[in-house]
């Protein structure tokens, strides 16, 4: 048995005969090869086809996958752990053997001798194999790796346990060695990149014991990685390490941009501050007569330096202007000693200055560095920093995130395809459904491909339960079965995945999805099958029997438990048919030549559909025995086997006995058939198909888990019967009913919105806690929250009594409630216990139960939740990454910290640093920190103590830590926030809002009490007035209804007015138009249907001419929005208008003076309009409205915009000091107010108010207009020093908004921004709730105890000095203060948060948190350090995901619009056509240009040549590298001789670049300056010359020479274009490109944001006190300085230290007036931060993701611009004179000329043909339309059916008169050559000719060997293959390499 069991299976044990077989296997392949070799190049027999799909190893069998399920069921348990033959077909001829672990892990060694010994069958090896192979060995490993983690990562030596570690490291390796061999064959040792970390880790432990190497234990962590290699199984994280491998991968390009692009920043800042920042404040001296030595020492004594405590940063000032000035009685002198920070911030040499840019990047600390230099140099270098700051930071690092975004997307995208191929392999599997599928193939026909006869027994139908679909007749006609593969299997079954490559991702596999349940699979074939029996035709069988089966049990049962019996065969797998086959497939897929590729089931159901009823079937059996462990929801619905026998229409439904679970081993089982007569079938529609689906389903639904036994009674579990007994609770109806009120009440919306209004409550009840309160407040809070818990466990419980347990559970917020009830009660309970307090905080969750009504927190929740997983994968990742390299610097640096900070150290009189890598929580501390973007300062420290190798230590850290792994979190997020997840969320919440329907009963409650209201008044004023007489009303009035209903009479045409329509032709009555002679009315007839429909409300006013309409105008109703314009649009009347026919006539007027109700009601305003002051007064609103509408208007009032922005920046501090321009700008704002004053009263008078009023923007001018009117009122009466004043004042800062609505770009970002502010306002809402959480939690923790006793000189004291506030207080000379940021409530504990969230001024909080003790005790270092944890947790929640949030949101929407925004052309083209048609939009912008002639002279010509060849350029392009470096060899300080050599290298430099200048002036003569990168090359050389000859002159006046050099880098971009490996460069690059307009807008955007807000800081802030972070040259005092100082926080840096100065209030004098305000400041800097640093630069990410994106997609799909221009560049060398034709005898040669990818290889004459291109009058080809088919080629997009004709631009400039196309011109050739032999053959026959003439072919086949006949036959090929219009595009080579066919041969398409 057990020989047969092995012979079954396809899983064999490796024996020396499997060796055997292996071998001859690929003895056979090689001879097979090497005949195929000969016969190729005897030349008998063309090359073969190589097998079209070269075999692959299988995806799913890799090493250390898991055994695919579908296989494991049949892989025999006494093979586990044993050497089997390879089952994957790769490597069936391979020596190579597997191993299927206890887990189903796959292994795979070689099957060669290990280390030369050890064969495969050796007892060590089988022993190490069989160890290896074992689950428990890897665990051990990994939990040795963790312990030594552990050992590492503690503090201190241990060595023996370092000797222990390394034995069993060496034991482990010994294991792999012996059981995989070294190196030498695949799957040894060290073929495994893992074993090469392993191996070098146990080298160097050797090498250490006896060398001594320094510390290199630290290796040893990355042993850590380790654990991802095990983790790699777990499909979440694969997709994040394959994400971070591949972002890794592709950040190449971006790196190299990268360091490009710092190194020209860090040039330029070497040449303009190298040794700028070494300027001292010293102190004057008395001594005017000093030597020179005496002045040295004086001025280089470190005490004469100001400020004079040593510990303390020397001030830095300038001598420039706006520079740092010193203090009183200090100089400025330069150059002096060393740079600030330890002397490592400068420009000093390149290496500084690259750490420098890199440092601006990264944005850490940046503000340290700006403010520096700005002090130094004066405020103008703030423009180098925006540069950078803008390129350089928002660029490169938002490039990077682009790309982690895209290469994590990717790989989503690539494991989300692969799980769904593994689900249809195992969906499709035998054993899911239906069992195997077996062929029988009658006994009289065997198959046997290798020689091995195999013989199939006769299906004996006693001997197997299976259900057989028949087919007719089948004993009489055995001859006509069709012959069938043996391996007849479900698709994806192991067996037909035999030999073939597995289907790519999304093959049609993936997509295919029946439209019926799987167990019907057989009863109704694939709905997409193309020839499939649609469930319509009559083939289709009735729905009734199913409802028949459906019903049978009580309604209860499912098809399964039909009550059927069992007849006691055992189903034991090994007599089954399949395995047979599958043995037989087995066996023939051994052989070499075995055809490799079996049926698909798909076959088989397209075969049973097609042939169903008239064509002979094979017996095709349904094995049922292999479906033990496949039961879904413990019931044997899937079980079904549907049985079809065409003859009788007769259905059998056969069935196994199921009870529990169905096994091998559950005994002999017996059934009959359940045989049913189907009813004549009617037609069957697809929706029965679905009601069948839905059937099934509900049927699956009420069965529960009775099964069916023997007797048909259903049989209830254990577990069924408990859940009767306990949960449902449905005993007696009394309960019932109570159970119903209950319900009735605990579950009404009122109830609802009151437990919401309690969650509200009961937040603000917990915020309420803060330090310092009074006992009675204390006391309410407590008995608040003792209510509050009443209120929530009351509903809580009477939810449960309402809808029982289950019901309840199920609700997923219910059971959050349930769970936050129960901690509340633990809360109570342990009340008494200390510490215990954060218990609290748990009640604070209830806060998110307000999700349950508020959709995008609870999208936001759902969207966080969904990430969850892959956030836990990815923090785990982050957490081996913080780990590796916090256990490296614990390492490596611990021991420098404690020996220079020790007793004998260098810096022993300094505090430790709070920042070290002493032990592990400190190094974590310092990774996480450079994680959240902060390298600079803990590396300053480190180098201190342990000199340069802290550099790429921290350096790596960044990289790997921030700009990947961070960036992945982000990525993580934002693809969370795909529009799907979004939309996905909308509609799972189909529930009604149980909060909306509460507030809409009360507004129907308030309408209803309303409406009576109105009736009773109605009523009583009836009473008392008679009743009323109808008023007589004009004819027009009485005929035409206000929706224009009326039918309307033939006549003149009517004009609409304001709803109505009037006969223009009446008499003017009261309501008729005035046709007066200016009128100007315009009739358009025939109007532009879509965008106006004509039945517009025109009343005189709102409609003006067509061309307005158009929008062609000069923007008309200049002020309105675009949403305004489409209100007025709006058809103000209701109701269907019929007047459709009419010819409308627009007029040119304003709106109408009165409103419709006044017109009706009042008949005097009619008669006023009618007379003549009337008509005067229209004639000037007329006017009015034409001024208005005027460009020149415009104009003038942005004018005078600009003009009032620019006079409120001149108003600063030193505005007092200049009273006549006080007095100017006094008058001034007058005129201002005036001219708006005026421009809004001629606006009411043109527009009207309705209109004026409904238009967003001209309610923000009338605000503006409105506070400068009052502010007028208040000077004329003296009052406007009162406060208020003066704050509205203030408001005139907002002027500048008004230039938005009137700048096209501005507007387009605002609407968007506008258009944003839901959802970015409901972010920070969110945010808001998730920060409340931790502030309270906070509060709790810290509140109150941030308080410490300082001296005199604000330095905190030890408590041993000083242990408490009373000692403090009492004890003179001290202070008890508190910090300024501080948790001692909630408001106060946001800020905290906010400064943590954006890194400023965190770690000084973080000090204060780690050092609390007891409430009023004096702080102790580090007492408390583990609340480090809240602030990473706080970090990790609040900052990484809420802060991110906002980029999500913006993201989003921006996609939103663009979609909105998208042409609806493309929504109707297929993929293909898309990119067609973005191809042909390019190509229209580019056109060929007139190349450049070459010169007659024949120097000149020959400087041309030279020129314009691209080595030359490649030339140029090294020698500016070899300018680049030699300008990055300069330093500070450098040696005279080394500044001469330079000196002279840059000559040369220069002389070369002046004669590459000459010599393209002379090849190229006046066409040099066309080109604009000439124009750069010529300023630069021209300047650079200059810059020798007046090189002193240069630098007082203009720039430095050296800065021309670095500008010369720039030249670099040229080269890129020629270097075809930079094509990802270049990317980058055009990306950037197509970038920078929106970029611009959104600068602009910003500009304005931060022009606003420095108006306003210059009005509240002017005074303040220079203290925090307001110095001389940061401040508010102008302008200039305000700007810079915002743009610095605009980046978010250096905001704590300005609110820190703004917000003083204590260290400053109330007299002069230079306190700040504390609520201000947070107010103004908090809200500044939002608008700019959360919204606007998260738009300008927004936009460069998106363009990345798209730039990338263009690259990867199809064609770029670049190579359209490449394809323009070589059409000049083909047509000098830009004709934009060519002769089509050079058409070969052109294509033949291109580069990739346009390129045709010659011989491309039939490609030609093929491509059928137009050919036009005189044998030219157009331009244009070579390139449509190239691209059409290298598209492969033959069918442009739905693409416009105009997208590839126009063709009329040219003279385009197609006659021909190649097509038909070889077919023209083709027909001449046949009527040409036919009459040659007829004139031979008579006589009339001699021997035919030579003809084209023959003289060809004179220059081939094979002669004629090996011609022709190359015809025949060739017309074969441009007949199949379809077949290949490209000629083969086998055919190209014997003959190029002329264009007159006798081939034709």
């Amino acid at each position: 048995m057990e020989e047969e069991e092995n012979e079954v299976s396809i899983f064999q044990l490796f024996t020396r005969e499997s060796m055997f077989a292996i071998e001859q296997r690929i003895a056979e392949e090689k001879a097979h090869r090497k005949a195929e070799r000969e016969a190729a190049e005897e030349g008998e027999e063309e090359e073969p086809q190589r097998e079209e799909d070269e075999l692959k190893p299988d995806e799913q069998l890799e090493i250390g996958k898991k055994l695919p399920t579908y296989m494991q069921n049949n892989f025999p348990r006494e093979l586990m752990g044993k050497p089997i033959e390879d089952f994957d077909d790769y490597y069936a001829n391979k020596l190579s053997f597997a191993v299927v672990a206890r887990d189903w892990t796959i292994f795979r060694f070689s099957a060669t001798k290990a280390l030369y010994i050890l064969t495969p069958f050796n007892p060590v090896r089988r022993i190490s194999i069989c160890i290896l192979t074992h689950p428990v060995f890897n665990l051990c490993v990994i939990l040795t790796i963790i312990v030594n983690c552990v050992f590492m990562a503690m503090s201190g030596s241990f060595p023996t346990m370092e000797k222990i570690f390394t034995v069993i490291y060496t034991v482990e390796a010994c294991v792999k060695i012996l059981s995989r061999g070294y190196i030498l064959a695949d799957f040894t040792y060290l073929r495994d990149p893992w074993n090469w970390l392993d191996f070098s880790v146990i080298s160097l432990a050797y090498i250490t014991m006896f060398v001594k190497l320094g510390n290199l234990s630290a290796l040893r962590t990355f042993r850590v990685l380790r654990a991802l290699k095990t983790v790699a199984v777990i499909p979440g994280l694969k997709t994040i390490v394959g994400a971070l491998l591949e972002a890794v991968r592709r950040l190449r390009d971006v790196m190299i941009l990268t360091v490009f692009m710092l190194s020209i920043f860090a040039l330029i800042g070497m040449q303009l501050y190298m040794g700028a920042l070494r300027s001292k404040c010293v102190i004057n001296t008395d001594n005017d007569n000093m030597t020179d030595e005496e002045f040295f020492n004086h001025v280089w004594d470190r005490d004469n330096w100001y400020p004079h405590d040593k510990f303390t940063e020397p001030y830095l000032c300038g001598n420039a202007t706006g520079a740092g000035d010193c203090p009183e009685n200090h100089t400025c002198i330069p150059s002096l000693h060393s740079n600030p920070n330890f002397n490592y911030t400068s420009f000093d040499h390149f290496g500084v200055a690259l750490l420098c840019a890199f440092r601006l990047m990264t944005q850490d600390y940046w503000e340290n560095l700006y403010m520096l230099v700005l002090r130094a140099n004066g405020p103008w270098h703030c423009l180098y920093f925006m540069i950078v700051i803008l390129l350089g930071s928002f660029y490169l690092v938002n490039l990077i995130l682009a790309i982690v975004a895209m290469s994590y997307d990717e790989q989503q995208k690539q494991d989300k395809a692969d799980e769904e191929n593994e689900a249809l392999d195992q969906a499709a599997s035998p054993e899911a459904h239906i069992g195997t599928i077996t062929v029988v193939v009658p006994p009289g026909m065997t198959r046997s491909p290798t020689g091995s006869n195999l013989t199939l027994p006769p299906y004996n139908g006693k001997d197997k339960d299976t259900a057989s679909i028949q087919s007719e007749k089948q004993s009489e006609e055995h001859t006509h079965h069709p012959i069938v593969k043996p391996s007849f299997s479900l698709p994806g079954s192991p067996f037909n995945s035999r030999g073939k490559k597995k289907p790519k991702h999304g093959s049609q596999n993936a997509d295919r999805q029946p439209l019926v349940p799987p167990y019907l699979e057989i009863f109704l074939p694939f709905a997409d099958e193309s020839n499939a029996v649609t469930p319509s035709s009559d083939e289709m069988y009735n729905v009734d029997t199913l409802k028949k089966y459906l019903t049978n049990v009580h309604g209860r049962s499912s098809l399964a438990s039909l009550g059927l019996k069992n007849d006691g065969r055992p189903s034991s797998r090994r007599n089954s048919v399949a395995s047979l086959l599958s043995r037989a497939s087995h066996g023939s897929r051994r052989s070499q030549h075995s055809n490799k590729t079996p049926s698909k089931f798909d076959a088989l159901t397209r075969t049973m559909s097609k042939h169903k009823g008239h064509h002979l079937m094979p017996e095709v059996y349904v094995d049922r025995s292999k479906s033990d462990d496949v039961l879904y929801a413990r019931c044997a619905l899937d079980d079904q086997s549907w049985v079809l026998n065409d003859e009788h229409r007769q259905c059998y439904l056969s069935q196994p006995a199921v009870q529990g679970s169905q096994s091998e081993h559950d005994g002999d089982k017996k059934r009959h058939l359940n045989s049913c007569r189907t009813p004549s079938v009617p037609d069957m529609d697809v929706k029965d198909v679905t009601v069948i689906r839905e059937l099934l389903e509900t049927a699956s639904g009420h069965r529960g888990s009775f099964m069916s036994s023997d007797l048909g009674e259903p049989v209830i579990p254990l577990k069924d019967r408990l859940y009767l007994k306990f949960c449902s609770w449905t005993c007696c109806p009394c309960w019932l009913m109570f159970q119903k009120g209950v319900a009735w009440f605990i579950l009404d919306a009122f109830v609802d919105l009151f437990i919401t209004i309690c969650i509200l409550v009961n937040t603000a009840f917990m915020g309420a806690d803060h330090y310092g309160m009074s006992e009675s407040l204390a006391n309410v809070l407590t008995n608040g929250n003792y209510v509050f818990t009443a209120i929530f466990a009351t509903e809580a419980f009477l939810k449960v009594i309402a809808l029982g347990p289950v019901v309840y559970l199920k609700d997923k917020w219910n059971c959050f409630d349930g769970v936050i009830v129960f901690l509340s009660f633990l809360e109570l309970a342990l009340d008494g216990v200390s510490g215990l307090s954060v218990l609290r905080s748990f009640r604070l969750l209830r806060v998110f139960k307000l999700a349950k009504s508020w959709p995008t927190l609870n999208m936001l929740i759902s969207i966080v939740a969904k990430t969850v997983g892959t956030l836990g994968n990815l923090t785990f990742v982050l957490g081996i990454v913080v780990f590796i390299f916090a256990v490296m610097g614990q390492q490596l640096f611990a021991s420098s910290y404690i020996n220079e900070y020790g007793p004998n150290g260098t810096f022993h009189d300094e505090e430790f640093p709070r920042w070290n890598f002493t032990d592990f929580l400190h190094s974590f501390m310092i990774v996480f920190r450079v994680l959240c973007g902060e390298w600079i300062e803990s590396m300053w420290g480190c180098r201190r103590v342990a000199g340069i190798h802290c550099i790429p230590f921290f350096l790596m850290t960044m990289v790997l830590g921030n700009l990947v792994v961070l960036n992945l979190f982000l990525a993580c997020l934002l693809s969370a926030f795909g529009a799907d997840s979004l939309q996905d969320s909308g509609t799972e919440e189909a529930e009604p809002n149980k909060l909306l329907e509460a507030i809409n009963r009360f507004k129907r409650f308030g309408s209803w009490v309303k409406v009576n209201v109105i009736v009773c008044v109605k009523v009583k004023m009836q009473r008392k007035s008679k009743p009323p007489i109808l008023p007589v009303v004009s004819p027009s009035l009485s005929r035409v209804e206000l929706n224009g209903k009326e039918p309307i009479s033939d006549g003149p045409t009517p004009v609409i007015r304001n709803g109505k329509l009037e006969k223009s032709h009446e008499p003017p009555t009261p309501t008729a138009t005035k046709p007066t002679a200016d009128s100007a009315t315009i009739s358009v007839k025939d109007m532009d249907k879509q965008s106006e429909s004509s039945t517009r409300p025109a009343s005189r006013a709102t409609l003006k001419s067509h061309k307005d309409m158009d929008g062609s105008s000069s923007g008309s109703c200049s002020t309105l929005s675009d949403d305004a314009k489409e209100r007025l649009n709006m058809v103000d009347a209701e109701g269907d208008p019929e007047i459709n026919e009419v010819d409308v006539v627009f007029a040119n007027y304003p709106d109408d003076c009165w409103c419709q109700v006044f017109r009706k009601r009042c008949t005097c305003c009619i008669v006023f309009e009618n007379s003549p002051a009337g008509k005067k007064w229209w004639d000037l609103r007329c006017k009015a409205y034409a001024m208005v509408e005027h460009n020149y208007f415009e104009s003038f009032i942005i004018i005078m915009i600009l003009a009032s922005s620019f006079a409120l920046a001149i108003e600063d501090i030193y505005l007092p000091e200049r009273p006549v321009l006080q007095m100017i700008l006094s008058y001034l704002d007058k005129v201002f107010t005036t001219v708006f004053i005026v421009e809004m009263l001629i606006k009411w008078l043109a527009f009207g108010y309705k209109k004026y009023f409904t238009d967003a923007w001209c309610w923000l001018d009338f605000i503006i207009v409105l506070i400068s009117i009052v502010m007028l009122i208040a000077e004329s009466m003296n009052i406007t020093d009162v406060g208020a004043f003066k704050a509205m004042r203030t408001l005139r800062a907002l002027r500048p908004l008004r230039a938005i609505s009137r700048w096209e770009g501005m507007r387009v970002v605002v609407n968007a921004l506008i258009k944003a502010i839901p959802s970015i306002f409901n972010v920070l809402l969110v945010c808001l709730v998730f920060w409340l959480i931790f502030g309270i939690v906070g509060v709790q923790f810290f509140s109150g105890k941030f308080h410490k006793c300082v001296n005199l000189e604000g330095v905190k004291v030890l408590p041993s000095e000083i242990p408490n506030k009373t000692v403090c207080n009492n004890t003179e000379g001290y202070k008890w203060i508190n910090a300024r940021v501080n948790f001692d409530n909630v408001l106060n504990a946001y800020l905290a948060l906010f400064q943590v969230a954006t890194y400023k001024g965190w770690t000084l909080i973080m000090d204060d948190a780690i050092d609390i003790t007891k409430l009023d005790e004096q702080p102790l270092r580090e007492k408390n350090i583990l609340y480090y944890l809240y602030f990473v947790f706080f970090i990790i929640f609040g900052s990484f995901f809420t802060l991110n949030l906002f980029i999500g949101v913006i993201i989003d929407n921006f996609n939103q619009q663009k979609k909105k925004a998208g042409g609806s052309l493309e929504l109707f083209m297929t993929e293909d056509q898309k990119k067609y048609y973005k191809a042909m939009k390019r190509m229209a912008s580019k056109a060929p240009q007139k190349s450049i002639p070459r010169p007659e002279i024949k120097i000149a010509a020959l400087i041309f040549d030279i020129t314009s060849n691209q080595m030359f350029d490649i030339g140029i392009m090294l020698i500016i590298m070899l300018n680049m470096v030699t300008m990055a060899m300069e330093h500070y300080k450098q040696t005279k001789l080394f500044t001469d050599v330079l000196y002279f290298i840059n000559l040369s430099f220069i002389i070369i670049f002046t004669i590459e200048c000459l010599l393209k002036i002379i090849g190229l003569r006046q066409y040099y300056f066309k080109i604009p990168w000439n124009i750069f090359d010529f300023v630069v050389v021209v300047l650079s010359v200059l810059g020798i000859m007046l090189s002193d002159a240069m630098e007082d006046f203009l720039v430095s020479p050296t800065l021309l050099r670095v500008v010369r880098v720039f030249r670099v971009g040229r080269v890129l274009r020629l270097v075809k490996s930079a094509k990802g460069i270049r990317t980058l690059l055009f990306s950037l490109a197509v970038s920078l307009p929106a970029l611009f807008n959104i600068g602009l955007l910003l500009f304005l944001v931060m022009f606003i807000y420095a108006t306003f800081g210059m009005n509240f802030f002017m005074h303040v006190k220079h203290t925090g972070g307001l110095d001389d040259c940061f401040n508010f005092e102008t302008f200039g300085r305000s700007i810079i100082l915002l743009f610095q926080m605009c980046t978010s840096a250096g905001w704590d230290s300005a609110l820190a100065g703004l917000s003083n209030e204590e260290d400053c004098e109330e007299e002069e007036d230079n306190c700040g305000t504390y609520e201000m400041a947070v107010f103004y800097l908090v809200t500044y931060l939002v608008i700019s640093f959360l919204v606007v630069v998260n738009m300008y990410i927004a936009v460069i993701l998106e363009n990345f994106s798209q730039a990338t997609e263009d690259v990867q799909q199809g064609l770029t611009p670049d190579d359209f221009d490449m394809y323009y560049e070589k059409w000049e060398k083909f047509d000098p004179d830009a004709t934009q034709f060519i002769a089509l005898e050079k058409l070969s040669d052109f294509v033949d000329y291109l580069e990739e990818p346009l390129r045709l290889p010659k011989p491309n004459h039939f490609l030609l043909v093929k491509l059928d291109i137009a050919i036009c009058e005189g044998d030219m080809c157009f331009c244009r339309d070579i390139l449509d088919a190239l691209t059409k080629n290298f598209l492969g997009t033959s069918d442009t059916g739905d693409i416009p004709t105009d997208a590839g631009g126009p063709k009329e400039n040219v003279e385009y008169k197609p006659i021909s196309s190649t097509l038909m011109r070889q077919k023209e050739h083709y027909a001449a050559r046949l009527i040409q032999k036919a009459y040659r053959a007829y004139r031979r026959r008579r006589g009339e000719l001699g021997a035919p003439p030579m003809s084209y072919d023959e003289a060809m086949a004179d220059t081939t060997p094979q002669g004629k006949p090996e011609i022709e036959k190359e015809g025949d090929e060739n017309d074969d293959q441009i007949e199949k219009k379809e077949g290949t595009e490209a000629i083969t080579p086998s055919e190209q390499k014997t003959v190029e066919l002329g264009p007159d041969s006798d081939v034709v398409a």
